[in-house]
């Protein structure tokens, strides 16, 4: 248990567990209990929207759930957003993209991606009230999200030369944890949305490729801050889904 408390408490505001020594090999091996800590959350912000729908109109419960989110996961996969998004706007080279994202001042570009994502993500958790079945997909977002961090880390190299949080989990994190943490996600998808899930997830699957290859690309491999920025994406794009889901 101490490796799943170690990811509650890197995932989010969970203080307890973990004080002791922490190696690598613990870093690495906590990054299987992403997806359930994923869904741990997802029920918290499931059960909350679905109170403060009875309180408030949609779009309120939904920027409250949002709000929620964000602080309970401390905002570090946002701060994450802003940094590459920071980067990405930067006019030069690839040492220079990477010196930007270290910066911990945020500039122009991060802040409207942060404002554009915190939009549309409160959107999409508002339309979620049109259906019944749609709830599921605030539970399977965070499980998404971070089942994404860990193939990324398992399949990518660090992009920056010297040390860092980031470089720990991407020289640690092997091919059998990665594969492990998607089966873990698929089993609770499954479990939550029965086959209806598949077609979703073999988009998400797509979408997972084509950022990958673009972080390679423009950062040539992946940092702390892309492994955040690839939470929250994968995030709004499980909950943009809900057409699929109702195919």
């Amino acid at each position: 248990m101490k490796r799943f408390f170690l990811a509650l408490r890197f995932l989010t505001v969970w203080p307890f567990g973990s004080d002791g020594e922490v190696t690598a090999a613990d870093l690495a091996a906590s990054t299987v209990y992403y997806p359930p800590v994923g869904a741990l959350l997802g029920l918290v912000l499931y059960g909350f929207y679905t109170a403060a729908q009875r309180l408030w109109p949609a779009l309120a419960a939904a920027v409250l759930t949002v709000m929620l989110w964000e602080l309970l996961s401390a905002g570090l996969h946002l701060d994450g957003l802003m940094d590459t998004f920071d980067g990405l706007g930067v006019r030069g080279n690839l040492e220079k993209r990477l010196t930007v994202m270290k910066d911990s001042r945020v500039g122009a570009f991060g802040v409207q991606a942060a404002v554009l994502a915190m939009l549309l993500k409160s959107a999409a958790v508002a339309g979620l009230a049109e259906s019944p079945r749609a709830g599921v997909l605030l539970f399977l977002a965070p499980v998404c999200g971070r089942t994404a961090m860990v193939v990324l880390m398992g399949t990518c190299r660090y992009a920056r030369d010297g040390s860092g949080l980031g470089r720990v989990f991407l020289e640690h994190t092997g091919g059998g944890r990665v594969v492990l943490a998607v089966v873990l996600a698929l089993v609770l998808a499954f479990a939550a949305a029965g086959t209806r899930v598949f077609l979703p997830a073999a988009v998400l699957a797509v979408f997972f490729l084509l950022l990958r290859y673009f972080f390679n690309l423009n950062f040539g491999g992946v940092t702390g801050d892309i492994l955040g920025a690839a939470c929250e994406l994968h995030e709004l794009a499980t909950l943009l889904l809900l057409p699929l889901l109702l195919w």
